[in-house]
This record gives C-alpha cells, sequence and structure tokens, in this order.
C-alpha cells in the first residue's frame, strides 16, 4: 500500500534581493528540473523590510517521491541563492496539492496576504510554531494556490 505523496515544506532568506529576470531564471530551472522529476510544488517569494532592512524571502512546498524532493532539498540547501533555510515541516499526504504546477509561482509583498488562511510573516520569531504543525503551513499554501490557480493560468509565472 502507498503512503501517498511525500511534501516538504522550507522557508529561506534570500542572499540576495531577486529582480525580475533572476525569479524569472529560478521559475525556468525549477520547472525544468521539477518536471523531469516528476514533481511539483509552490514557490513564494516575498521582498519587504524585515526587522532592519529590506531583504528576500522563500517560502516553497515541493512534493514528489521522497527521494527527489530530498534530493531537490539538499541542493536547494547548497544553492547560494538561499540562506538561513528552515525546514518547516515534511511528510506524507494522500494526494498531490499542487497537481497543475510543475512549480507555481508569484511574487508576494506584504499586503497581499489578507485572503490567505493560516498567512503568518516569514520572519516571526514564533515561526518555529509550524515546525509543530506542518499542516498549518501546507494549508495556507494549499489556500494560497486555490486562489491564485485560474487567475495565475493567465499570467507567465503562475502555471507550470
Amino acid at each position: 500500500m502507498s503512503k501517498g505523496i511525500y511534501y516538504l515544506v522550507y522557508t529561506s532568506i534570500a542572499s540576495r534581493l531577486m529582480s525580475d529576470e533572476d525569479l524569472l531564471l529560478l521559475l525556468q530551472q525549477s520547472r525544468r528540473n521539477n518536471t523531469a522529476l516528476g514533481m511539483t510544488g509552490l514557490l513564494l517569494y516575498m521582498e519587504g523590510r524585515f526587522i532592519t532592512k529590506t531583504e528576500g524571502r522563500f517560502i516553497q512546498f515541493l512534493e514528489g517521491e521522497k527521494a527527489q524532493v530530498l534530493t531537490m532539498y539538499s541542493s536547494i540547501c547548497s544553492d547560494e541563492r538561499h540562506r538561513s533555510i528552515l525546514l518547516l515541516g515534511s511528510g506524507f499526504w494522500h494526494k498531490r496539492s499542487f497537481p497543475a504546477w510543475s512549480m507555481g509561482f508569484s511574487p508576494l509583498n506584504a499586503n497581499q496576504h489578507s485572503d490567505v488562511a493560516n498567512f503568518f510573516h516569514l520572519d516571526d520569531t514564533s515561526v518555529t510554531h509550524y515546525l509543530s504543525d506542518a499542516n498549518e503551513t501546507a494549508d495556507f499554501l494549499r489556500s494560497f494556490y486555490l486562489i491564485n490557480s485560474e487567475s495565475a493560468n493567465d499570467k507567465d509565472y503562475g502555471s507550470g
């Protein structure tokens, strides 16, 4: 009997602010790699003032075969575009959360979260709370996906 689909959610600080061109290249690379590995997921990039300076943050949900997801996560941990990587959760889910996106992507500004269930600030010192309940993080990302999946399919960066 299958355990289902493996997922992993992490957040990180971008090592530098990402331009639109940087993000497009990252998205193209992610889609190419994820398609080849049979993985799907969602990547959010948010730029804003965090504590004392302006910086970018990533939050990503990866899903697929466990070995491929863990290999990809290991690669991300070695990627110079990320620092302060924090694993929020991982496990098995009964079905894919992002079946239509080899890698859905959206830039998110700090004011766009009011319609997204379980929104949390990525620099919140209580983010470790989400380590104990990965389902809240996954629910947040699934909610973002559902809100944006129809409109995102019309945008360059959304459908995967």
